[in-house]
């Protein structure tokens, strides 16, 4: 008889969820770089604000969802090599016009990088599977709060500066909701741990 799997967390979810729109966000990246170079140079310009919204963002609110959840010293290692890599791909974007060979090592550097996202994505799955790491059974509504907000922050700056593109796209100027990402953050804040303390509660309530 084979041993039943314990269920996803949330925090697990939820960092797998983010880590794979990360290497989504980073195959978009390689699209439009070459979308610049071959069909329009106008483009590099989508390219280099595309990663404003994603880069640091999503990887801390993978840290976050980590140190949730209980198993940030899993991952902690391939969240150091992509923090690591950003340094290297916002240095060599800089450089790489004075220094053609730290320009020509920026997009080897967007690949290791698209690893690195990956293995930490799939060190959670393997992780989960094979039971390898402890999971902290209560913890406090306010980290989730916490998790939240930041969450809610991070979503709503994405979302301002996504609507500024279309705006600048449909429209040519750029567009924007006042305190959009302080809207996101409190409610974010108010709902993730409700979230969090209804599953907890349907898991004990099934223990019984």
């Amino acid at each position: 008889m084979k041993e039943k799997l314990p269920k996803r967390t949330l925090a697990e979810n939820s960092y797998i969820g983010l880590g794979m729109i990360y290497l989504g966000c980073l195959l978009i990246q390689f699209f439009l770089a070459g979308m610049s170079i071959f069909e329009d140079p106008s483009k590099w310009a989508a390219h280099k604000l595309f990663v404003h919204m994603f880069g640091y963002a999503i990887p801390v609110l993978m840290i976050i969802t980590a140190l949730a959840g209980g198993f940030f010293t899993l991952i902690y290692k391939e969240i150091m090599v992509i923090f690591l890599l950003l340094f290297a791909m916002y240095f060599t974007a800089n450089m790489g016009w004075r220094v053609g060979w730290l320009g020509a090592f920026h997009p080897i550097a967007g690949v290791l990088l698209l690893g690195a996202g990956a293995a930490a994505v799939w060190k959670v799955l393997k992780g989960h599977r094979e039971a390898g790491h402890s999971k902290e059974k209560n913890k406090g509504m306010l980290i989730w709060a916490l998790a939240g907000a930041a969450g809610g922050l991070t979503a709503g700056v994405i979302l301002s500066n996504l609507i500024g593109i279309f705006g600048l796209i449909l429209f040519d100027k750029p567009m924007g909701i006042k305190f959009l990402p302080f809207y996101l953050a409190a409610c974010s804040a108010v709902l993730l741990p409700v979230l969090q303390l209804k599953k907890r509660r349907k898991m004990e309530e099934e223990k019984e």
